[in-house]
């Protein structure tokens, strides 16, 4: 298999695959939501626009950012999150915050 043959889409529908393979077409994912449906019991999650936090990951594929510029301004106290557990939160609010720092 090569790498570009790689596609993985998380239940929050953040595309996660390693480096160069190719996201999922449109038909693709209606067909993985179809298959979610399918099973009563399974939890679907909010639609990220509706969350209060995000994780470094969804809140890099919400704005367009990189996680790697992302982290380096949570390192340099640019950006503030939340940490539980060995994960780290971004809340809503606070990402809205560090966009308007940015655009200013």
């Amino acid at each position: 298999m090569t790498m570009t043959e790689t596609k993985i889409v998380n239940r929050s529908g953040v595309f996660r695959a390693a480096r160069g393979a190719v996201p999922p077409l449109p038909a693709q994912q209606a067909d993985a939501d179809a298959a979610d449906d399918a099973d009563p019991g399974s939890r679907k999650a909010d639609p990220p626009g509706e969350r209060l936090a995000y994780s470094v990951a969804e809140a890099a594929f919400i704005t367009g950012l990189s996680r790697d510029l992302l982290y380096d301004q949570m390192r340099a106290g640019k950006l503030v999150y939340l940490k539980v557990g060995r994960r780290r939160l971004i809340t809503r609010q606070n990402l809205e915050a560090f966009l308007t720092r940015s655009a200013t």
